[in-house]
């Protein structure tokens, strides 16, 4: 039996698909970083340092146990610092360190890279209906009753040739 090259599958599968491409790119592109994984929160601090661990919870949709986990790696690593509010010492602001914000230009550079390629051929007004369409999507999933799930990606032992 022969498959169709485009057979339907649910749109989370393809949005997934999606996701493992691109992060497959950008990891390829970025090895050489010192940081395997995490570029979205570095993306998120570039255009928000010093934002509360809480608001890149939200805005990344990452839960606070895995953050935590997450800011600890890139602590380690070098990229970020933790500083305690003084009026609240329940609330923690993420800073970039100097190493962080070299790297995470970086980073940056390549997710613009990336989302350009990645749109050739396609209109801006396609790629303007793309993502309103993606965040609508997400508006309305966020309101349906759902687990958290905590995406790591991380490079495989045995890269993929392409």
């Amino acid at each position: 039996m022969s498959v169709s090259k485009h057979t339907d599958v649910p749109i989370g599968t393809r949005a997934l698909i999606l996701s493992k491409y691109y992060y497959g790119v950008l990891s390829r592109r970025l090895e050489g970083l010192e940081v395997e994984r995490y570029y979205s929160v570095l993306y998120f601090l570039h255009e928000n340092d010093g934002s509360r661990q809480q608001c890149i919870c939200d805005h990344l949709s990452i839960d606070k146990t895995a953050m935590v986990k997450v800011i600890a790696y890139l602590i380690k690593a070098g990229f970020v610092q933790r500083k305690v509010n003084p009026v609240d010492r329940r609330e923690h602001f993420i800073y970039l360190t100097k190493k962080g914000a070299v790297k995470t230009n970086e980073v940056v550079k390549n997710f613009r890279a990336i989302d350009e390629q990645m749109f050739l051929g396609i209109s801006t007004k396609e790629k303007e209906v793309f993502l309103k369409v993606m965040l609508e999507l997400s508006d309305t999933l966020k309101k349906l009753p759902g687990n958290d799930l905590f995406f790591n990606y991380k490079k495989t032992s045995t890269p993929a040739k392409r």
